[in-house]
């Protein structure tokens, strides 16, 4: 208690606070790559120490770290690049077609007069407007142009922030891969020395419900971009192996699959397959439904020692929290609150 209680001790305490306060407050604009780059290092970290043992120890000490890093990035950024360029040429083609057909017109399409109680007057307002030559280039031109100066500064914004973050997250992993050995066994011994066994085996948990959700990220894309992919050939959709690995890849993210859907039944709906655009629309929020409301939860449980409703309510509430991130942080949360509730009851029963 003298310890504590003493000047010398109290204001090393404080120093120590404020220079960690000012630490991190320095490293803030880093910290989201940061978590981003522990996630994938964790994630691929067994893969990463049995190429490790076969290897040299020169290699692995070098080369190694930075082969993984840059084959990491190429699998993350690389579908993530591919399935941005299809929706952004599809976007392009529709711009082009919309702007040839405005030279003479646009005609309502034919499954507009047959909607219910209001097809008839949807097909008198379209034809008032963009059924007319030059139609939809009127409508393009009552834009304010600040609106239109913010938005593009608003996009450019958005472009080059990711990309700081992609590329200081390669740094990064890099590094952890590098010194990831030895930084994890001083994590580890400090764990234990400090919480002993349980907090060694709370590491454990928070490891595997990491890796359980990137695993089932995975597999929920694979599936839902071969089944989509097939009603989409089924369907007749233009480029059908594009659009369902474009639909694979954003349906490892909650709700994001919604959109590759809905840019089909788009097009689908612009060459006027109206029954085409229902199906596709129905299949694929159902499946995407269906994964990710219980295949990923499912998938996530058998991996990260969660129930059901735990890997649910993680990866859900982690999203509206966390964003993206949240993907991951929110299941650790849960499996590390599950475990900590579960021991206090238990140690409430041996009392």
């Amino acid at each position: 208690m003298s310890n504590w209680l003493s000047p010398s001790f109290n204001s090393r305490r404080i120093a120590a606070f404020l220079l960690l306060g000012l630490a991190l407050w320095l490293i803030r604009s880093f910290v989201v790559p940061i978590v981003w780059a522990t996630i994938f290092a964790v994630a691929n970290w067994p893969l990463y120490r049995r190429t490790v043992r076969r290897c040299s120890v020169s290699l692995s000490a070098h080369i190694l770290p930075l082969l993984f890093a840059a084959l990491i990035t190429l699998l993350v950024l690389g579908p993530v690049v591919f399935a941005c360029g299809v929706l952004a040429e599809q976007a392009q083609d529709w711009l082009t077609e919309f702007a040839a057909l405005d030279q003479r017109g646009i005609p309502a399409p034919s499954w507009m007069g047959d909607l219910p109680l209001v097809g008839r007057r949807l097909m008198e307002v379209w034809n008032s407007g963009a059924g007319v030559p030059g139609g939809l280039s009127a409508w393009f031109s009552r834009a304010d142009a600040g609106s239109l100066m913010r938005r593009a500064q608003f996009v450019g914004q958005f472009v080059a922030y990711h990309a700081f973050v992609a590329a200081f997250t390669v740094i990064v992993l890099f590094t952890l891969f590098r010194h990831g050995e030895s930084l994890a066994g001083l994590l580890a011994r400090r764990f234990g020395e400090r919480f002993g066994a349980p907090g060694i085996r709370y590491i454990g948990i928070a490891v595997a419900a990491l890796r359980a959700t990137a695993n089932s990220m995975f597999l929920v894309g694979l599936i839902d971009g071969v089944s989509l992919g097939i009603a989409y050939a089924l369907a007749h959709v233009p480029s059908p192996v594009a659009w369902g690995a474009v639909t694979g890849i954003l349906a490892m993210f909650p709700f994001l699959g919604y959109c590759a859907v809905a840019a089909v039944c788009m097009d689908l709906l612009a060459h006027d397959s109206a029954w085409s655009a229902m199906s596709i629309g129905i299949a694929g929020i159902a499946v995407l439904f269906v994964s990710d409301k219980f295949v990923r939860p499912t998938l996530m449980a058998q991996g990260a020692r969660l129930n059901f409703m735990g890997a649910l309510v993680g990866t859900l509430g982690g999203l509206e929290t966390f964003g993206l991130l949240g993907v991951f942080i929110g299941p650790v949360v849960i499996a590390l609150g599950e475990a900590i509730c579960e021991e206090w009851l238990r140690s409430d029963q041996k009392t």
